[in-house]
């Protein structure tokens, strides 16, 4: 049995799976009935959580694939902002944005607009594998080996909202770069895999758990890593302690070698260890203010945000701006900056002095 004296989250995770419960929030919202400590255990599995005792008010994290918005997202949330959350929104480091002070009967509502917009918050937390993590310019920096779009998007696409990886031991976090370096997320993931090249410049990715490389695999090869990591985790993870739950945990128990062995047991190819790796990383171009990108007659534009909470109006100057300027994308940043990522070229300068206005700095 769990030592939890709180909640034996096990337990409640038998009685019923945290993606099962998106009917429930909607019965809660109905009835107006308080939620039990169980299901608002549950509900995490939706990015939904209580943000006081009395179940006044609840705050909403919905993560962004990619960190990414279009602009009929960026209208969205701040058409649910006004509407329902006080003219507000937060912007997390984690490539997410926060609703909070939302009531409990608005939350159909707001789960209606996020899907018109393919917005979604399933396995925003709980114990499922996260949305895999990127760099903030990939697709864009000329820097870049590799561009990750497309393995990202298999990635989010095999494991989010996927019943077979709703119940791990605790949280499952990757990440995906196109840099030798990695991503700077400000933390280390539990598994990440990064580009780079080996003797005959082809690339490669290696498969780093948590702070230690074990060895290399191809870009096709990636995926069915990733599902033999999650299976070992959720299949071997420690289930009786909610201490020693986590992969991190895991893996340490184990040592790298061990769990190198069972990964290797559990595909049909070898990651390969002896690989001479061709290491010559260029510098990364600065992220913040006007860059050019790798796409023709394109530019990018990074600005720091004084703060991460944002008005609605401001939300929506944005977007005025983008439209304005011909831009149609950002990307929230693991530093909770914003990146305007197809500014043409032509109307850059103008668009970044029209941020710098509304709050936005592209050139601090």
């Amino acid at each position: 049995m769990s030592n939890n004296s709180i909640l034996n989250i096990e337990q409640i995770k038998k009685e019923k799976s945290g993606i099962d419960v998106l009917a429930d929030i909607y019965i809660y919202a109905i009835f107006g009935e308080k939620i039990t400590p169980s299901d608002l255990e549950r509900f995490k599995w939706y990015g939904l959580y209580a943000q006081d005792e009395k179940q006044e008010f609840f705050e909403l994290k919905i993560p962004l694939d990619m960190g990414e918005l279009n602009l009929e997202q960026i209208q969205t949330l701040s058409q649910i902002s006004k509407d329902y959350a006080n003219n507000s929104l937060n912007l997390l480091n984690s490539q997410k944005i926060e609703l909070k002070n939302l009531k409990l009967h608005n939350l159909p509502n707001i789960f209606n607009m996020l899907h018109k917009v393919e917005l979604n918050t399933s396995f925003e937390a709980g114990h499922t594998v996260r949305r895999v993590l990127t760099c903030p310019v990939n697709g864009i920096d000329e820097t870049q080996l590799f561009d990750v779009t497309d393995l990202a998007k298999r990635l989010n696409k095999t494991f989010i909202g996927n019943k077979n990886f709703d119940n791990l031991p605790n949280k499952l976090q990757m990440a995906i770069s196109g840099y030798e370096e990695g991503c700077d997320v400000q933390f280390t993931p539990d598994v990440s895999f990064n580009a780079t090249r080996d003797s005959k410049e082809k690339i490669i990715f290696a498969v780093k758990i948590m702070d230690r490389t074990i060895g290399y695999v191809t870009p096709p090869q990636i995926l069915n890593t990733a599902k033999a990591i999650a299976s070992i985790y959720k299949d071997y993870g420690d289930r009786e302690n909610p201490g020693n739950n986590s992969f991190e945990a895991l893996v340490k128990n184990w040592g790298y070698d061990k769990f190198y062995d069972i990964l290797n047991a559990s595909i049909n190819y070898k990651i390969q260890k002896n690989i001479f790796i061709k290491n010559n990383p260029v510098p990364r171009k600065p992220r913040m203010g006007i860059n050019n990108s790798k796409i023709k007659d394109e530019s990018y534009i990074g600005c720091r945000f004084n703060s991460n909470t944002l008005e609605s109006s401001t939300f929506d100057s944005l977007h005025q701006l983008l439209t304005k300027h011909e831009a149609s994308k950002i990307k929230i940043t693991h530093k909770a900056n914003i990146i305007v990522l197809d500014a043409p070229s032509k109307n850059a300068n103008s668009l970044a002095k029209e941020l710098e206005k509304i709050g936005f700095n592209p050139f601090s």
